[in-house]
């Protein structure tokens, strides 16, 4: 139990001090799960194995903890600065991708988000509302076409109903 105790780690500590007990934790896991689902043979693989998954879980968690991120207590506002170039850009261009300065400053996961590669993409609220608004009017442009097609069935059903009534009286 002082074994325990020892290993215990501070949330106030660096991150590279918790990168053993990750470790250690990884190696007693896999020595327990080796020896109880596979048998004695798969402790030392255990071992290995799990350790490996528990120190590189830790440092990757360690970067990415690391990372800049948006957090409302530290706010960053951007510096104007003034270029003697002139360039022309689309709108639609510098909204789907943010400048060289922004990306530096973006937590990971809104760069992955952000990059050409992914299916996702992070949106503002304006651009939220400008997609919800395209969508609409899709939706509202296929009710009028069935609302037209629907007009034409009756039509027609309208015509057989005469014609039949025609048909009858004679």
């Amino acid at each position: 139990m002082i074994f325990l105790r020892s290993l215990e780690i501070p949330p106030s500590s660096p991150p590279q001090e918790r990168v053993f007990p990750s470790t250690l934790a990884g190696a007693f896991t896999g020595a327990a799960g080796g020896a109880v689902l596979r048998g004695r043979s798969n402790i030392i693989p255990g071992i290995i194995m799990f350790s490996l998954f528990g120190f590189t879980g830790q440092r990757v968690y360690n970067a990415l903890d690391a990372s800049p991120s948006s957090s409302s207590s530290n706010p960053t506002l951007p510096i104007p600065t003034t270029t003697t170039t002139t360039t022309t850009t689309t709108p639609s261009s510098t909204a789907s991708q943010p400048s060289t300065n922004d990306a530096a400053n973006q937590p990971l996961w809104k760069r992955i988000l952000n990059s050409k590669y992914s299916p996702m993409k992070v949106l503002s609220d304006e651009q939220y509302g400008h997609l919800l608004r395209e969508k609409l009017v899709r939706v509202d442009a296929e009710i009028a076409i069935v609302d037209e097609e629907i007009g034409k069935v009756k039509a027609m059903g309208d015509e057989k109903d005469v014609d039949r009534g025609d048909q009858v009286k004679a």
